[in-house]
């Protein structure tokens, strides 16, 4: 069986608006909340998206893991939106996109959430098969993170995006076979 340990980074300063692959900043506190001890920190192979915020939470959890960065644990590419406000992209964008499926929309020079899902799941079908048996931590991102639990129970690309995953929470996920869809849940967002 295959143990895999999803951990959303560490809150950042920016707030109220799409940062998707911006490469901000985490807010690193002084102390890990206990967090830790839900984490196999010895043991495990430890991923991460390259963005600083994602690296920044692995370096904080963990000083001493060797932390691979994988691009495809990048989160959404929200192209021309990113940095706007989430009320000026609906101002802006209210009538030249379906928002009744938002599975579906793609930002100006952006990605899908289905695209992202697409990229995660590549990345996860190979990354399983080479590490079956292993203990496995991944510090990414939201979106990512739901792509991962829709990879892992066969959800659809809507039910995945209705999941929401706190900052530094983490989520657990046996995988029986490399397969998606055979998996276990252990738990979802579960804070130190």
């Amino acid at each position: 069986m295959t143990q895999l340990w999803w951990v959303r980074h560490l809150p950042v300063s920016v707030t109220g608006c799409y940062i998707g692959q911006s490469d901000v900043e985490a807010v690193i506190p002084s102390h890990t909340s206990g967090l830790t001890k839900l984490l196999p920190v010895n043991d495990a192979v430890w991923f991460a998206s390259p963005l600083k915020r994602a690296v920044a939470t692995a370096q904080w959890l963990n000083p001493l893991a060797y932390v691979q960065t994988v691009p495809e644990l990048k989160e959404q590419n929200f192209g021309t939106w990113e940095g706007k406000s989430y009320d000026q992209v609906w101002r802006e964008h209210e009538h030249h996109h379906d928002w009744s499926q938002p599975e579906h929309l793609q930002p100006p020079e952006g990605e899908s959430f289905t695209r992202v899902c697409e990229r995660v799941d590549g990345w996860l079908n190979a990354m399983l098969e080479s590490l079956a048996g292993r203990s496995i931590v991944i510090v990414a991102h939201a979106g990512v993170i739901r792509a991962g639990l829709r990879h892992a129970v066969g959800l659809s690309h809507a039910q995945a995006l209705k999941m929401h995953i706190d900052y530094t929470s983490i989520t657990h996920v046996s995988y029986y076979a490399a397969e998606a869809g055979n998996a276990r849940v252990e738990y979802v967002n579960r804070l130190g």
